[in-house]
């Protein structure tokens, strides 16, 4: 076997007895990229020994060497794949005070399991494994502070990797018990820096109700309680539901179809709508899976989805029902709306029929007059809009974002009125204006690009809302 060796970098790569000189070669382009000497010796120790050897190889190096280690190698099986870029030095590197007790505990976990061993049978270890312990080596290196325990004194079980992995982080951290299904923040993928801090939070013998970081969470006592109790398969996102769900009666069935089949997995903006859903279907359990699935995906479409891909094309970017509820629903009556909802938005008038377009589909109109004055052989004008498309074209030549209101102009929350002038046979929209129906207040009076009203302009509109009896708000 040769065994590829830079003492100065601390770099170690192991190459077969079959690999042949080109791909030698390769790795010489590597470490010429990568900015490192690479010599390569004779070793006679055996694969699998050299292979155990990397990384405890390298911390002996990193002791003798007057510099710290630039990289710590990842290695592959270089029959199939080409020398790997050695990420795990650089972290290394990154923690520069703290760099010996990443090493420390990077030659505990090496001599002492078989985390970083190869695989049985293979002589190599799998790289997205190895990334990860060594991931979770310098996450927990960066919290030193919260150590209780010293690595070396770490009794490591006759278990999975995946069990020891969570024996140290638990021998490290906890001063009281933490639910094992927190232990994977510091080995996972994605760097939740909450999901660490909630685990310092509750080692140290703190309630998750006192948990300062958490979004959009209300945790009761009773929630507080299944939390510390949830199952070790789910993720700490996924136990919030889990709590959520058997704190309110339901059974862990729902709580599991909710995490594992809907967009309910984790938490969200709207915790209080949706806590008020989740009564709806404990109260009517038991419900099959796929129904309890369709009630789920047909109330997140109607009331958070854009209607445009709800109901189809000009239908706009707000949802159909923004202000759905269950409020006064049985489970037959929610069924009749899953099943007819677009007759009885169309009957309702809130949506068109099939033979009218959205874009054209007009709202109801408010009780504020159009306004009409000639002088001077000029022609004002002030009406309202009416349909979407109107909204997008007022939009487009106006430069301003009036379109985003197709959805509040629906519902009628408020009115979008377009004042225009024409002089001869050319007629130009010279403002936009906001008015609210029932405080008849003119919210907003915008220009082309937003710009301030002109004089005249002004004029004109001061007209129109002194005979409709509008006031202006503070910001017009």
């Amino acid at each position: 076997m040769r065994l590829s060796l830079s003492i100065r970098h601390g770099f170690r790569v192991l190459v077969p007895p079959h690999v042949c000189q080109a791909r030698q070669a390769t790795g010489q382009c590597y470490a010429k990229k990568y900015g490192f000497n690479l010599i390569i010796v004779e070793s006679r120790i055996t694969g699998a020994r050299c292979a155990n050897d990397v990384t405890s190889g390298a911390m002996y190096i990193h002791r003798r060497s007057a510099r710290s280690l630039n990289f710590l190698y990842q290695y592959h099986d270089l029959s199939t794949t080409e020398i790997s870029r050695p990420t795990e030095g650089r972290r290394a590197q990154s923690l520069k005070k703290q760099s010996k007790q990443f090493w420390q505990l990077i030659h505990v976990i090496r001599s002492r399991s078989r985390l970083l061993a190869p695989v049985s049978g293979t002589g190599f270890l799998n790289p997205s494994d190895a990334e990860r312990v060594i991931q979770a080596g310098v996450r927990m290196t960066r919290r030193r502070h919260a150590w209780q325990r010293s690595p070396e004194t770490w009794a490591v079980p006759d278990a999975s990797p995946f069990v020891q992995m969570r024996s140290l982080v638990q021998h490290l951290f906890d001063k009281y018990p933490v639910p094992n299904f927190m232990a994977p923040v510091w080995w996972g993928e994605h760097n939740a820096q909450w999901g660490m801090k909630l685990y310092l939070h509750l080692a140290a013998g703190k309630s998750i109700r006192r948990f300062p970081v958490l979004p959009h969470f209300q945790i009761t006592k009773r929630m507080a309680a299944f939390f510390m109790q949830a199952p070790d398969d789910l993720r700490p996102l996924e136990t919030y539901r889990w709590s959520q769900v058997l704190s309110l009666g339901g059974d862990e069935r729902l709580a599991r179809i909710l995490i594992r089949k809907t967009c309910l997995w984790a938490p969200n903006g709207a915790e209080a709508f949706w806590a008020s859903v989740i009564r709806f279907l404990i109260q009517n359990a038991p419900l099959s899976t796929d129904e309890i699935v369709d009630i789920v995906q047909f109330i997140h479409q109607q009331r958070f989805e854009p209607a445009e891909t709800v109901w189809g094309r000009g239908a706009g970017d707000n949802p159909v029902q923004p202000d759905f509820s269950l409020r006064g629903r049985s489970l037959m009556s929610l069924r009749r709306h899953m099943g007819n909802w677009r007759s009885e938005l169309i009957e309702k008038g809130m949506m068109p029929p099939p033979d009218v377009d959205p874009l054209d589909f007009p709202w109801e109109r408010s009780k504020i007059d159009a306004f009409h004055f000639e002088q001077d052989g000029i022609a004002w004008s002030i009406e309202e809009l009416l349909t979407p498309r109107q909204l997008y074209n007022e939009g487009r030549i106006m430069n301003h974002c009036v379109s985003d209101y197709v959805s509040v102009c629906a519902r009628r929350k408020t009115s979008i009125w377009s004042l225009k002038v024409q002089t001869g046979k050319r007629r130009r929209r010279q403002l936009t204006i906001e008015v609210l129906p029932k405080s008849k207040i003119i919210q907003q009076a915008s220009g082309k690009h937003n710009c301030e009203p002109g004089e005249t302009v002004r004029e004109i509109l001061n007209r129109w809302a002194d005979r409709e009896g509008l006031t202006f708000s503070e910001s017009v």
